[in-house]
């Protein structure tokens, strides 16, 4: 089919959800390309400049300034089809030392593509492709209706590049595992249009050079292996080379304590080993926790600082609780809140997503650092000053009031939020049984769970908090819960015990729309 071609100049804009083809030749100037899979539409701005001060003459149309026309473009495709942000993905071409006018300096293509990664960035609008810089100019088509860009290079030099195709970056995963079997059922899961597998080892001897040489975006790593285990392993490599990993491990009490430990040294996240008969059933949900984990920034700074906070007094906790929820990096987020909490802690539950078993290693590690009694939850424990309940992996987990006591029900119930346990689930029970008697706080954590519970905690009374993007290992629950306006507060995980101890100390409890927010909140 032969598509209309829209050739766009500098200073224009144009979005279409129809087959049309948009086109434009680049020199140091930008052209960012957005494309939302969910509506099947895109558009595209040639912008000059990265914002007003550098412009030299008369220019005064906001489309020719980086600063300003990519969020002309997002207006734009929200009032075609009244796309959300979270639905865009873009892609970024130009910038190169070609300059044709406006008398600019040869960086002003670096500028104007670093420009572009910031706006893009705080509108979390995610770059999944670019193909910027160098000293050609080039000719670009961009297809809106499927979000695919060709480009080619104008000048000699790039004559055998010409008409390539922009495409995702695939994450680079190495696999460290002893079993050739499972080293090969790992490689069939992982390899995709999003990762690729660019090397296998079978021990930590072999491994060591390769992380050295290929310096992969993701590592996975078993936890038994010949001569060096993976946590010593992890423990070795980690320090010189903060590649995220993720722990491969299988399910017994033995390896759950060693992943409980490598979590503490900067693991991301761990998968239980499958079998091949569960390659089907769980392989999207390994291939995503791993997508996932590529991109986190491993985090080596967790310290064991204990409660500097005095005792909290009879009034601040008397008919007051607090419910957590979290899930990748949430271990050892829920460890520094917990440790600066002072030893008569609230009745306390919390829902970590985490498989069975390592729950029961999870809250025994708690309870030994912690002033306070920490259990792994079983139907009809009480919840009660003083202890903190961990709901159980593999298990639903919610709060029931009986005559003037408050109770766990504990159950093997269905999926939600594909979570067993669940933070909904958890969060929902609360405000059904305590209105504005909790505080909910939502940590870091993928996906969505927690969010519509902790808003209904909110409307219910209920003072509520998110943990910041910046201290997030993963900023998804948080992220959605702060956008849905479920959040009253929004902190630093550092910061949270402080919020937690302001919101028992006040001394009545207002509804929560009126409650002023905190110094940390971020539009």
């Amino acid at each position: 089919m032969n598509l209309k071609v829209k050739k766009l100049g500098i200073g224009e804009c144009f979005v279409s959800d129809e087959p049309i083809v948009l086109s434009t030749i680049l020199g140091s100037c930008i052209s960012v390309c957005l494309y939302s899979k969910t509506n099947k539409i895109g558009g595209m701005i040639h912008y000059a400049l990265p914002d007003r001060g550098h412009a030299k003459n008369s220019l005064r149309n906001d489309l020719n300034f980086g600063d300003s026309a990519i969020q002309i473009l997002v207006d734009k495709l929200n009032s075609l089809h009244g796309s959300a942000i979270k639905d865009f993905e873009a892609k970024i071409v130009g910038g190169g030392k070609v300059i044709h006018e406006f008398g600019q300096t040869p960086d002003i293509g670096t500028l104007n593509i670093m420009t572009a990664r910031k706006v893009l960035k705080d509108l979390r609008i995610p770059v999944v492709g670019e193909h910027v810089g160098g000293s050609s100019g080039r000719l670009i088509y961009f297809y809106p209706h499927e979000g695919r860009l060709r480009v080619s290079l104008l000048e000699s030099e790039s004559s055998r590049a010409a008409k390539q195709e922009v495409k995702e970056a695939k994450k680079r995963v190495l696999i460290v595992d002893d079993s050739k079997t499972m080293r090969e059922i790992l490689k069939n899961i992982f390899q995709s249009d999003e990762l690729e597998v660019v090397g296998m080892a079978a021990s930590a001897e072999e491994a060591f050079p390769l992380i050295k040489s290929l310096r992969p975006d993701v590592i996975t790593l078993d936890i038994h292996m010949p001569e060096m285990d993976g946590v010593t392993f992890l423990e070795k490599y980690l320090p010189l080379y903060p590649i995220p990993t993720v722990m491969i491990s299988s399910i017994n009490i033995q390896e759950s304590n060693l992943v409980m430990k490598a979590l503490e040294l900067g693991a991301v996240d761990y998968l239980q080993k499958p079998t091949l008969e569960e390659i089907k059933a769980h392989g999207d949900f390994m291939r995503e926790k791993v997508l996932m984990a590529s991109s986190v920034r491993v985090r080596r700074d967790h310290h064991l600082q204990k409660s500097h906070i005095p005792l909290f007094s009879e009034e601040d906790i008397k008919d007051r609780f607090l419910a957590i929820g979290a899930s990748t990096g949430g271990t050892e987020a829920i460890k520094e809140v917990l440790l600066k909490l002072p030893a008569n802690i609230p009745p306390t539950l919390i829902v970590q997503h985490i498989p069975a078993v390592f729950s029961t290693a999870f809250a025994k590690r708690l309870d030994e650092l912690c002033p306070f009694e920490v259990i792994e939850g079983k139907d009809g424990d009480e919840v009660k000053p003083g202890r903190v309940i961990v709901a159980p992996g593999g298990l639903q987990m919610e709060l029931v009031k009986r005559n003037s006591k408050y109770y766990v029900r504990v159950y093997d119930g269905e999926r939600v939020n594909r979570h067993k346990p669940s933070v909904d689930v958890l969060f929902n029970s609360v405000a059904r049984h305590l209105g504005a008697k909790a505080i909910g706080v939502i940590l870091t954590g993928m996906g969505n769970d927690g969010a519509q519970g902790l808003l209904k905690m909110k409307k219910a009374g209920s003072p509520t908090i998110a943990q910041d993007e910046e201290s997030s290992v993963v900023y998804g629950m948080p992220r959605i819960a702060v956008e849905i306006g479920a959040a009253d507060i929004i902190a630093p995980l550092q910061k949270i015990h402080l919020e937690i101890t302001k919101a028992l100390k006040k001394t009545e409890t207002k509804n929560s729309s009126n409650r002023p927010l905190a110094k940390y909140k971020v539009s």
